[in-house]
């Protein structure tokens, strides 16, 4: 069970590294564009953040799941302390992203970009951190 928990957490983590990488690029291009296109790129931002919910839903569950099967004598080691850190920042600069874009989205405000761009970086970062670190804190 804890094999299938790790690669269902490792795939969501990978999940949410692609998307992050994607809404990344999408910012970047948006940027830059008006009219149609800014609204085709803001429209994909916004699929793709309703989906990273998912995701990130999914690695929280199958994290604590991977958690609670390590046998008694497992205690979690400091690679997965790091790695519930990262977790964290993932899910803080996620849920900061969707409060920016929803702003952007009430109020217009193009200069908010930038900032979007940051947070979407610190998702990006996170989940590379939390790979290297679950296969560090996993490994037999």
């Amino acid at each position: 069970m804890k094999t299938i928990l790790l690669i269902a957490h490792l795939i969501a983590i990978a999940t949410g590294t692609g998307m992050s990488i994607a809404n990344y690029i999408n910012i970047r291009v948006a940027a830059g564009e008006k009219g149609d296109r800014r609204e085709a790129l803001t429209f994909l931002r916004r699929i793709l953040a309703k989906i990273a919910d998912v995701v990130i839903l999914a690695i929280w569950i199958t994290g604590i799941g991977l958690f609670f099967s390590l046998p008694p004598q497992d205690a979690p080691n400091s690679w997965f302390i790091v790695k519930i850190g990262f977790v964290v920042l993932l899910t803080l600069c996620h849920g900061l992203a969707r409060v920016t874009a929803g702003k952007m989205m009430r109020t217009g405000d193009q200069s908010l970009y930038p900032r979007m761009e940051l947070l979407v970086s610190g998702v990006w970062m996170s989940a590379l951190a939390a790979i290297i670190l679950a296969v560090l804190a996993f490994e037999p």
